[in-house]
């Protein structure tokens, strides 16, 4: 019950701004169906990718693609009884899915966003974990988000060990100290190489929509990061930026 007061605490001061009318009327819509048990650990990664692109929380269920693909991985499966290259296959062959840029091209909505990466076959390491999140939620899979400076990675769990795959590099599996290195100069928050929870994950989606905006529409940038800080508070980035955010909007604002 507690959970549920919270949300609709959430969801009323999110209604009392306005900023984004049609945005919030769909998180009201999608996190009633999708926290119906009042457990955010229970969030849906394919009912959230629907929200996040204004459609209704089903709206995969008309998405061609979307179903092609999850049959494939079914069918590989079935042939080969090999889940992990089975999930790689789906995702850098039969979707093949390419890395989109490093910089400011892995960051836009085409992205970030799962169903646009689906659409386009282009990626940053947001929208690949994101839509690898939803195959593996779909299936029961042990997947989990991990977390680096600036940067997240998969991890593939079974009863053999856990792999890691780099969404920019078509699941190639980088050892934990490997990325340790590589990020060594980036800025650590302690929350790296633990899994995301979906909210968490949400979150830090939402926090990369912000950005998007930080120069051009600030109204719409603080309403993605009220809703990054509703699901991921510890993540230090989000409260920086609304900062900065709130220090140039103009003081009639």
């Amino acid at each position: 019950m507690q959970k549920s007061n919270n949300l609709l605490s959430f969801v009323s001061r999110l209604l009392s701004k306005l900023f984004w009318p049609a945005l919030i009327i769909a998180f009201v819509i999608a996190l009633s169906l999708i926290l119906w048990s009042g457990r955010p650990e229970k969030m849906s990664y394919r009912a959230m990718a629907c929200a996040f692109e204004e459609r209704s929380p089903s709206c995969l269920d008309s998405i061609r693609d979307w179903h092609e693909g999850l049959a494939y991985f079914d069918s590989s499966i079935a042939a080969t009884h090999d889940t992990l290259n089975s999930l790689k296959s789906l995702l850098w062959t039969f979707w093949n899915i390419e890395f989109a840029g490093a910089g400011e091209a892995s960051v836009t909505k085409d992205a970030v966003l799962p169903l646009r990466v689906l659409e386009n076959r282009k990626s940053g390491c947001m929208g690949l974990s994101w839509l690898a999140l939803m195959v593996a939620e779909s299936r029961d899979l042990q997947l989990d988000a991990i977390l680096l400076p600036g940067h997240v990675f998969l991890r593939y769990n079974s009863a053999n060990g856990s792999t890691n795959l780099e969404p920019n590099r078509r699941g190639f599996s980088y050892t934990d100290a490997e990325y340790r290195e590589k990020y060594k100069n980036g800025n650590w928050t302690g929350l790296e190489f633990r899994p995301l929870e979906p909210q968490e994950f949400i979150g830090l989606a939402a926090f990369d929509i912000g950005n998007l905006y930080l120069e051009n529409d600030l109204r719409r940038a603080l309403t993605w990061y009220r809703m990054a800080e509703e699901f991921f508070p510890n993540y230090p980035g989000i409260r920086a930026n609304q900062l900065i955010a709130k220090s140039r909007l103009p003081d009639s604002m």
